[in-house]
């Protein structure tokens, strides 16, 4: 192949119109974009690792997210959304879950399967009363898990 046609795992994409081969994106940045949903050419993106979607206004993740198998980093923060769907706790891959300055207050009962995998939650202006975060707490004992600024002491 010529160089020019070779993966670029460092490339990062910042917009749909850069792709011509969608299993050449390893790393997507559509943020400020005023998405309504993740695109649906995003989930062709077999071989992508890190998602930038922040502040859009995505409200619902669809299920179809469980095609991004490769995922690492997924980056939603600043958008309305109000939910997790249980697809993104099949992710085997995902290490970083941003959802900071989201209404998420809960996640799905079977995200205890990604405790020991996920290595970091932010939760950071999230609408969570201490009763959710003990709830989270002990879905997730062993991730690292940042809530609001004022509550980060420890972790």
């Amino acid at each position: 192949l010529p160089f020019s046609l070779a993966a670029q795992p460092d490339k990062v994409y910042k917009s749909l119109k850069e792709v011509s081969d969608p299993m050449q994106v390893y790393h997507l940045q559509l943020h400020g974009k005023r998405l309504k949903h993740i695109p649906s050419e995003v989930y062709g993106m077999a071989n992508l690792q890190t998602l930038d979607l922040r502040g859009n206004r995505i409200s619902r993740i669809s299920d179809s997210i469980a095609s991004l198998v490769h995922l690492r980093k997924l980056e939603l923060s600043r958008n309305p959304l109000m939910e997790i769907p249980e697809a993104v706790v099949h992710l085997s891959e995902l290490k970083e879950l941003v959802l900071w300055s989201t209404y998420v207050s809960a996640l799905p009962v079977e995200s205890v399967e990604m405790d020991g995998r996920l290595e970091l939650l932010d939760l950071r202006s999230c609408p969570l009363l201490p009763d959710d975060q003990e709830a989270i707490r002990a879905q997730l004992p062993s991730v690292r898990i940042l809530w609001d600024y004022a509550c980060n002491c420890g972790d």
